[in-house]
């Protein structure tokens, strides 16, 4: 039997969202035009929640951000082999996991495993785990207004762990953290990343 499952997209504005679904969340219907920017969207949304009912819910999430420049990006939870030893980093004043912008031409899964080996030093073998729910949200950056989309995944790690961060990104420090530990910092990572973890991990 298949299992029918509502498309549903959360997407996050600093730490509050707008839910983009094919069923009422019991939300404010968003009462507005489309932003045309960030800064109008930060405006309008002022720390409310809201949600955009759309048979679609997909095509009307790209829609409704059809002013912003669209990024997608991958990254993932990497445990280091069989330890009880999850790859954390520092950056903006977050824990965050790494992740980095897909190139053109390249597979969302190779973007991944590229990304957290640039961003954090690792030389090894990436084991696959699980592909994790994307995540959403949007920002501004040098005067652009920012739609990302981020793929996330699972691996296990074998190989050297000595970690070098990539400073040039913006990255101050790059460490393994226990299960324990990073689900007791989760409040200081960002809102869809804490979302996911909280739920899918």
């Amino acid at each position: 039997l298949f299992t029918f499952m509502p498309q549903k997209y959360k997407v996050f504005i600093e730490s509050s969202y707008i839910f983009f679904s094919e069923t009422d969340q019991n939300l404010p219907n968003w009462p507005f035009e489309s932003p045309h920017s960030y800064e109008e969207l930060v405006r309008t949304v002022q720390m409310r929640n809201f949600q955009v009912v759309s048979a679609d819910p997909k095509l009307a999430m790209f829609s409704f951000f059809k002013e912003f420049k669209f990024v997608q990006t991958a990254g993932g939870l990497v445990q280091r082999g069989h330890e009880d030893a999850f790859l954390w980093m520092y950056r903006f004043e977050h824990l965050d996991l790494p992740k980095g912008k897909i190139e053109k031409g390249e597979g969302v899964l190779q973007a991944a495993i590229r990304e957290i080996q640039e961003e954090t030093g690792l030389t090894g073998q990436f084991d696959l785990r699980e592909q994790l729910p994307n995540t959403y949200h949007v920002y501004a950056f040098k005067n652009r207004s920012v739609f990302k989309e981020n793929h996330w995944f699972r691996f296990q790690f074998f190989g050297e762990a000595a970690l070098n961060p990539q400073i040039e990104e913006g990255i101050e420090a790059v460490f393994w953290l226990s299960d324990q530990a990073w689900r007791g910092r989760l409040e200081q990572t960002y809102p869809g990343l804490r979302e996911l973890l909280a739920s899918a991990c």
